[in-house]
């Protein structure tokens, strides 16, 4: 994987974007195929978007070649990337540096290996700090390349088998992580984090045109959920029955109100589906089979069918 970032002046891509008129029969094509293939491209999913990211990259890939030629110096590439400097210079700051580093190198084929370097930065520094960041890296995880989910989770989250971040929970001290998972269930239960935020209720995000980067924040965020809830399952399995149910509950309020958009309703059911993968709750299937299913839609009817066959 390239190591490095490269940034995109929104100004300049909204203009390149807005001038493209004709798109390349292939990259339509492209966008068909994602839209087969990923679930989270299945509602909209602009061709264009392809085009200027493939005209982006070759014009990406010329300024690298001149600049590892004769005819250019190295800072044609170094501008073409984002420089992060962290100012703080502190013990705590270079160790999460370190972590950090070491996060982002983690794979299936070198876990062995990360995980007990991580170990040992954990075991040394056993804070709230160190774990903030463990814990963002397994909300935006993806499934593991070579697992079962990694065949196609479609924005449903990943088990805690295929989370390979997961596993560096159990370093910490027990107490402390005992402490601090119940802390962090707290807070996700009484706040209700599993509710969709406002934005997502406000917007028919299936519909947008140009809100790409509303529609990146609602997939990010439905991945987020769905890992945070396999956590709970390993974690607090006997409060998970009282997850399900409030879900469930307010999943029921928002059927047939007409004033929130019928995607909504599929946010809920793939959680509950989710879970349901995870844990094994017979109350909630029976309660999904008593659902009148002529009434939703073909999407909502497929996550219906999903659960009841479990």
């Amino acid at each position: 994987m390239d190591d490095k970032v490269i940034k995109i002046n929104l100004t300049i891509f909204q203009n390149r974007y807005n001038n493209i008129i004709e798109v390349p029969e292939n990259i339509i094509s492209k966008a068909e195929n994602l839209k087969k293939s990923c679930n989270c491209f299945n509602s909209f999913y602009d061709p264009k978007m392809i085009w200027e990211k493939k005209l982006f990259n070759k014009k990406e890939k010329h300024a690298i070649n001149n600049a590892n030629g004769n005819n250019s110096s190295s800072s044609v590439n170094n501008k073409s990337r984002v420089h992060i400097i962290i100012p703080d210079f502190s013990d705590i700051s270079n160790t999460k540096r370190t972590l950090i580093g070491y996060l982002n190198k983690l794979t299936i084929k070198n876990k062995e290996v990360i995980y007990e370097k991580i170990k040992d930065i954990i075991h040394n520094n056993s804070t709230e700090e160190v774990f903030l960041i463990i814990w963002s890296y397994i909300k935006a995880t993806e499934a593991a390349k070579g697992t079962e989910a990694a065949k196609g989770t479609g924005g449903m989250g990943v088990s805690d088998s295929d989370n390979i971040y997961v596993k560096l929970l159990e370093y910490f001290d027990a107490d402390f992580l005992n402490c601090t998972i119940n802390k962090f269930w707290e807070n996700y239960k009484n706040n209700k984090e599993w509710l969709p935020p406002k934005y997502i209720f406000d917007n028919n995000l299936l519909l947008l045109n140009n809100e790409y980067e509303l529609y990146c924040d609602y997939i990010k965020w439905k991945k987020g959920i769905h890992n945070l809830n396999t956590l709970w399952v390993k974690y607090k399995p006997n409060d998970i029955p009282l997850l399900l149910n409030d879900i469930y509950e307010y999943m029921m309020n928002c059927i047939n109100n007409p004033t929130i958009h019928k995607y909504i309703i599929d946010i809920f059911m793939e959680q509950i589906l989710k879970i349901l993968k995870n844990y094994n709750d017979t109350s909630i299937i029976d309660k999904i089979k008593r659902l009148d299913i002529k009434t939703f839609e073909s999407s909502t009817k497929f996550l219906i069918y999903n659960i009841i066959e479990k």
